[in-house]
């Protein structure tokens, strides 16, 4: 099985972009450092207010639907990386699939935490790549 995410021509892609963009921030510095500095002082004060917000509104939204009794969560299943419905590690596709909602939905989720909380979502990321195992079921065994 080979992987068609990772494949020579995509990683020189994903690799040339990031250097472009590198190199683009490292001269927009040259020319707007000062303005470049304000405008990120400014982002991580809004990023440091929404996070707590964010964090905040998904507890008292957990709350409401555990009071109302209209949380349910699946007890028959197992969480797996999904091998059918993947970007990267088939994670969120999974998650999807374990929740029963659109694979669009946790991918945005994830990556509005990523860019609030990166330190926390990255590692977690990675560790259920590690940890959660891929869906056996759409694996096909020859013999």
């Amino acid at each position: 099985m080979t992987n068609q995410f990772f494949n020579k021509n995509s990683i020189a892609i994903i690799v040339g972009a990031l250097l472009v963009i590198i190199g683009l921030y490292q001269l927009a510095l040259r020319f707007f450092g000062e303005m470049l500095g304000a405008i990120w002082r400014v982002v991580g004060t809004i990023i440091g207010i929404l996070g707590p917000l964010v964090v905040i509104a998904i507890g008292i939204l957990l709350v409401i639907a555990a009071r109302r009794d209209v949380l349910t969560l699946p007890t028959n299943r197992k969480l797996y990386r999904s091998t059918s419905n993947k970007k990267i590690a088939g994670i969120c596709g999974g998650m999807a699939e374990y929740f029963s909602v659109d694979p669009a939905t946790i991918r945005i989720f994830a990556i509005v935490l990523g860019v609030i909380a990166w330190y926390v979502v990255v590692p977690l990321y990675l560790l259920f790549w590690i940890i959660v195992p891929p869906d056996a079921s759409r694996f096909h065994t020859w013999g």
